[in-house]
Order: C-alpha cells, then structure tokens, then sequence
C-alpha cells in the first residue's frame, strides 16, 4: 500500500514537524493545518516530489526561510500561511507551470 494523502486538521498535534516527513516520497497530498506543531518546515520536504498539494499553516516557533520547493514540479496548490517564513518567495515559484494556487 502506498500513502498518497496525509491531512493533519484542526488537532491538539503538537511538537516539530517531523523530519520523516521527507521519506514519504509517494505523497501527492499533503495537509498540516491548524495544529500545535513547530518549525522550521525540515529541508527534506524537498524529497516529495510528487506532491501536488502542499497546505501547512498555523506553525509556532522562530522566523525560518522559505522551504526549498524547486523540484516539485507537480505542485497545483501551495498554501504555506503564518507560518513565520522570513524569506521572499523564490523566483522558481514563477516558473512552476502546474501551480495554479498560491
């Protein structure tokens, strides 16, 4: 069985994001919502590249930068809100040709 979609809504979920995250290479959703959790969003989320939707939101914690995207060249719909991102967007954003939500 492989694991396409993982939301985490509106949860007492607390704690860092976990680095594992990253291992999770099937992945085409990914939801972290309203929860307890804290940043930085790990370095490894880079390795879902099959992702198409990226949601998470509500992160507490210190300022971090902007997550290294460029190779999800998949990605449909990207919401990273207050999430304490110190950073510009990137410019690889623009050239995301499937991103129709930002």
């Amino acid at each position: 069985m492989t694991l396409k979609s993982l939301v985490i809504e509106v949860n007492e979920v607390e704690g860092p994001l976990p680095p594992e995250l990253g291992n999770l290479r099937s992945l085409e959703r990914l939801h972290m919502q309203g929860t307890s959790m804290t940043g930085p969003i790990p370095s490894n989320i880079s390795f879902l590249v099959n992702l198409t939707e990226l949601r998470i939101s509500d992160l507490n914690g210190s300022s971090m930068p902007f997550p290294a995207l460029g190779d999800m060249t998949k990605m449909q719909k990207l919401v990273l809100r207050n999430c304490l991102i110190s950073d510009k967007i990137p410019q690889y954003i623009g050239t995301m040709t499937n991103l129709k939500s930002l």
